[in-house]
């Protein structure tokens, strides 16, 4: 009966240690009210530990005492019945008493009803927590007794209080857990990798460079518009008057097309007026910007005012999922099925790039825009077909230059030492 009753205190305490608090929570908030007493005691660790310590120690003193006491002496006095002499029938009565007991209480005090509370935490939790309340409030003295003494030597020792938060390491951790568990989606991992990646960059990491920004002239006529949007498809275009660092709005394509099919088209009739950020501004701060202007595109402007690039709301969505539009005879990496040899965009994201190689932990000591900006950096020139570099585990070949841009890269690996 003590075994059992240690089994139980012990089942009490994995569980609402193990249970999930947002789990318990939510049971409260829909009125459970063993969910909100086992709430109370998830909050108040030190009292509820100590309230099972002295139990458990409790109960250990008492099978001990009993065992030693009552058992011992009757399986003695039934092996001196058996012709085992007295001296001897003691000590190995007291030896067999011990090896059965230690046995039954972490087999039936310890080990199963742990495995119980761990496997079932937030069921157990709140079919405990009210008897285990009950118990806390009648062991209360004890327990600010031994609280109060644990607090005092822990601060002679000189031990601090552990305020840790949850890091993004570690939720990154149980999500990977939760996927080879099949829990969670492959692709949900994913984007929560880059959910926690994109909230380190800033803006200037995923914007379109003023250098592939097309701008349109407040000058051009209704045919050369049509001709140009046809040749350049963007999303946004910026308007300029006279030079393209005269920056006087901003259209988008479905603006721009729904415009010019009228019959008194007016180009200023659809501009909106810019709003700017700074380059070195958060992607989630560019985000809340959007939100509050209700607006799905940004001028970014470098630190002396000047035009840096754009970057959309469609960017953003790549950031966190990808490119969902790109075209299958266009992709961005291809595999060489002749050799383990990749084909890549230079401008394909720098983290996308490393993610594909499941490297994204180089992305912490590189955080480049794209594969082209790492390249550039280590060169310190624009290179030419042909040029060749070695980064961390990858030789990169350059293939092909679209002018001063770096269009197409071959990657191969390097053999590991």
């Amino acid at each position: 009966m003590l075994i059992l009753l240690n089994g139980v205190l012990s089942m009490s305490e994995i569980a609402i240690i193990s249970s999930r608090r947002t789990f318990l929570q939510k049971e409260a908030d829909k009125g459970n009210g063993k969910a909100k007493t086992a709430l109370k005691l998830f909050d108040d660790p030190d009292r509820f530990l100590s309230t099972i310590q002295i139990g458990i120690t409790a109960i250990s003193i008492l099978t001990g005492i009993f065992s030693g006491a009552t058992l011992s002496d009757d399986l003695a006095l039934l092996l001196s019945k058996v012709g085992l002499p007295l001296q001897y029938s003691l000590p190995i009565s007291q030896t067999l008493i011990v090896i059965i007991v230690t046995y039954f209480t972490l087999i039936l005090g310890e080990l199963v009803p742990k495995r119980i509370g761990m496997n079932e935490p937030e069921k157990v939790a709140t079919a405990i927590a009210k008897p285990m309340n009950i118990i806390s409030r009648m062991a209360s003295p004890f327990v600010k007794l031994l609280s109060k003494s644990t607090t005092l030597i822990v601060s002679m020792i000189g031990i601090k209080e552990n305020n840790s938060k949850v890091t993004e390491e570690e939720i990154m951790s149980m999500v990977k857990e939760g996927r080879l568990d099949g829990e969670v989606q492959e692709v949900e991992e994913d984007i929560m990798e880059r959910v926690f990646m994109l909230g380190d960059l800033k803006v200037e990491s995923i914007m379109t460079h003023r250098s592939e920004i097309v701008s349109i002239s407040n000058t051009l006529s209704h045919d050369e518009i049509i001709a140009l949007i046809k040749e350049n498809d963007f999303d946004t275009y910026p308007i300029y008057s006279e030079e393209e660092d005269s920056i006087i709005g901003v259209v988008t394509f479905k603006e721009l097309a729904l415009e010019l099919i009228q019959k008194d088209f007016k180009l200023e009739n659809i501009i909106s007026k810019p709003i700017y950020i700074p380059e070195n501004l958060s992607v989630y701060k560019a985000l809340e910007t959007m939100k509050e202007k209700c607006v799905t595109e940004l001028m970014v402007c470098d630190e002396f005012g000047a035009l840096a690039g754009v970057i959309t709301l469609r960017d953003i969505m790549k950031g966190l999922v990808g490119n969902i539009d790109e075209d299958p005879n266009e992709q961005s990496i291809v595999k060489r099925s002749e050799k383990e040899e990749w084909l890549i965009d230079g401008q394909i994201p720098f983290y996308d790039f490393l993610s594909h190689f499941e490297k994204e932990e180089l992305y912490d000591e590189a955080p480049y825009n794209t594969l082209a900006g790492l390249i550039l950096n280590k060169l310190e020139h624009i290179p030419t077909a042909g040029e060749k570099l070695e980064w961390n585990i990858f030789k990169l070949e350059i293939v092909d230059m679209d002018g001063a841009r770096i269009d197409k890269v071959s990657v191969s690996l390097l053999p590991e030492i």
